[in-house]
């Protein structure tokens, strides 16, 4: 009986142990042991200990081994250890399977936390993903990123790169960001196109071959291979490209550039124009009401007097001058027009529209009729002169010393008439003309 007791506490002690020095909850196992009864007889009774975790019933086991009958994931002769494939928990002391993936775990072991071992790439406690770097997880496990060095990670599915550095994009980093481009020495480094954003959309191609960039698309106004220069019809002012203002004065088919590129002054004013920016209407032109230049209309009087309208465009080298001639008399006087250079003839003739045109044929009809007018009662005055010269004579009175003697202008006028001459009643006139003068006190003749 005591050979039993001590056999009994041997047994409790090594659970104790087991439970709290190993960290073995699972042997907990019901006693096995050889009771022997109290007559000393040989008979010999065995118990199972089983463990309460990893067996399936802790009283049952093989009576000639002692093998206990273990659940899933228990392996050992009471059921106390956890089998290949499982890992002991040790928060509920229980044995976990490991549940390794086939396809990114090297075997289905895995250690005393549960990780199993993992393939290059693949990551995870069950190596059932790619790790940092990798993608594509499949049966060879995962692949690694294809991202031209340029980023070291890419999405786990497609594998497009994420997060590419050094100006570059794209699923593999194979190409440049939007203003840069790829240079053609073996770094592939993406470099900066030398576009300006002002003058162009600043992206840039390089083709295979070539060494420098050119600018995909240049502004209004540029052009050049990288759209440093001013097109046709446009000029540079302070760095950028101005639109030449010819005011539709120039011909862009037989002159391109419409205007100098360096300054913007017009080439080739056409429409009668002239000037830095064709603004001007040619000599011998002026400006209608639509801002059209037109030909100058000028009055040119005539030989016979009279006016006529001439364009003095129309002139090729001159307009009308009057000339007097050297040679003139009282009743001749011959008028000539003779050709001249252009230069003098603006200063002579006034530009004129239709309306003051009008205006100054009615100022000179009536200038015309005041003339005649004047003339008409200048004649009349000289002729009453003349009639009035004829009919009141001069008289020349000569004093002698007994006499006076009388002359008068119209004695050598014959039928002229001398009555009224006196009026005084004490003189008369003698039929020969002879005046008699009497005094009260002398009678004299003449």
């Amino acid at each position: 009986m005591e050979k039993w007791y001590l056999e009994k506490r041997i047994c409790l002690l090594y659970i104790f142990f087991s439970r709290h020095y190993m960290g073995l909850h699972l042997m907990e196992r019901a006693q096995y042991s050889l009771k022997v009864n109290g007559d000393g007889d040989n008979n010999k009774e065995y118990v199972c200990n089983c463990s309460v975790f990893g067996s399936l019933d802790v009283n049952r086991c093989n009576q000639t081994t002692g093998q206990c009958e273990c659940q899933p994931g228990y392996q050992g002769l009471h059921c106390e250890t956890c089998k290949e494939g499982f890992y002991l928990n040790h928060t509920s002391g229980l044995c976990l399977p490991c549940e390794c993936s086939p396809h990114g775990a090297l075997s289905i072991l895995c250690n005393s936390s549960g990780k199993c071992q993992c393939k290059v790439g693949v990551t995870g406690s069950a190596c059932d993903r790619c790790q940092d770097g990798y993608y594509g997880f499949s049966m060879s496990g995962c692949l690694p990123c294809q991202c031209n060095n340029r980023s070291a990670s890419c999405d786990a599915l497609t594998g497009a790169c994420l997060n590419c550095q050094g100006n570059s994009k794209g699923d593999h980093c194979e190409e440049c960001k939007e203003g840069f481009y790829q240079s053609p020495d073996a770094t592939k480094e993406c470099l900066r196109c030398p576009c300006s954003a002002v003058t162009s959309t600043g992206n840039c191609i390089i083709k295979l071959g070539e060494v420098e960039p050119k600018c995909v698309q240049c502004k209004e106004g540029y052009t050049g291979q990288n759209c440093n220069k001013c097109e046709n019809g446009y000029y540079n002012y302070d760095s950028i490209c101005m639109k030449c203002q010819c005011h539709g004065h120039v011909d862009p088919i037989k002159t391109p550039k419409i205007c100098k590129p360096e300054s913007g002054e017009c080439i080739n004013c056409l429409h009668n124009t002239t000037g830095f920016r064709c603004e001007n209407c040619l000599e011998g032109y002026v400006r209608d009401l639509e801002e059209n230049c037109i030909k100058k209309e000028v009055i040119v009087p005539t030989p016979e007097g009279s006016t006529i309208l001439v364009s003095n465009a129309s002139l090729t080298t001159s307009v009308p001058t009057p000339v007097i001639n050297s040679t003139l008399s009282p009743t001749t006087l011959q008028t000539t027009f003779s050709v001249s250079s252009a230069e003098n003839s603006t200063s002579a003739l006034a530009d004129v529209s239709w309306t003051q045109f009008n205006i100054i044929i009615l100022t000179v009809i009536i200038i015309v009729v005041v003339l005649l007018m004047g003339f008409v009662g200048a004649v009349y005055m000289y002729r009453e002169y003349q009639n009035r010269k004829l009919n009141a004579p001069f008289w020349t009175i000569e004093l002698k010393e007994d006499n006076i003697s009388f002359s008068s202008y119209h004695d050598s006028i014959p039928n002229a008439d001398v009555s009224g001459l006196l009026e005084d009643d004490g003189n008369e006139v003698a039929p020969n003309g002879q005046l008699t003068l009497t005094t009260p006190m002398h009678n004299y003749k003449a």
